[in-house]
């Protein structure tokens, strides 16, 4: 499933005529039918929303290595490259930001218990049910997470209806 735009929007991450795109990764750890999720606080962005682990890959970095770095600093786990499999890219608009790509990686496994290693960002961390995820939820996160399991690799969350092909 893809959609193109028919006339993307105009900003900063556009240079040189060529589009620049701000790359989000994400963290899913499941254990059976629940996932990990952290209710946003003091980010100023969604704050009192549920959401995975996520950062922003920073200059130099890999997606892989930025996923690694957010486990570290967010959940206090060291994990390995070899563990991450990427199941689902979201490309975001939220009509006011330039457009993202998000990239969802599940954690196939780990060591140690995940512990909210960042308590002025995320207010509490816990497991919840991929079937009833809790309300509010980062749109593109909840379609994430609503459509990876079914197989379905990408989706595009935020553009106008007109946008699509």
């Amino acid at each position: 499933m893809t959609h193109t735009s028919a006339a993307p929007p105009a900003g900063p991450g556009y240079a040189d005529g060529r589009y620049r795109i701000v790359i989000g990764v994400h963290l899913v750890l499941q254990r059976g039918d629940r996932v990990l999720l952290g209710l946003r606080s003091g980010t100023g962005w969604r704050d009192g929303h549920f959401h995975v682990p996520a950062g922003h890959l920073e200059a130099g970095e890999t997606a892989t290595a930025c996923a690694l770095r957010e486990a570290r600093e967010e959940l206090g786990l060291a994990l390995r490259e070899e563990n991450l499999e990427l199941v689902h890219t979201v490309h975001h608009w939220t009509g006011v930001d330039d457009p993202r790509i998000q990239l969802f990686f599940r954690v196939r496994s780990w060591k140690g218990e995940p512990e909210n290693a960042e308590p002025h960002l995320c207010a509490r961390l816990d497991w919840f049910p991929l079937g009833d995820l809790p309300e509010p939820m980062v749109d593109y996160t909840a379609d994430a997470l609503r459509l990876y399991p079914q197989g379905i690799a990408f989706s595009c969350v935020g553009w106008p209806e007109q946008s699509r092909a």
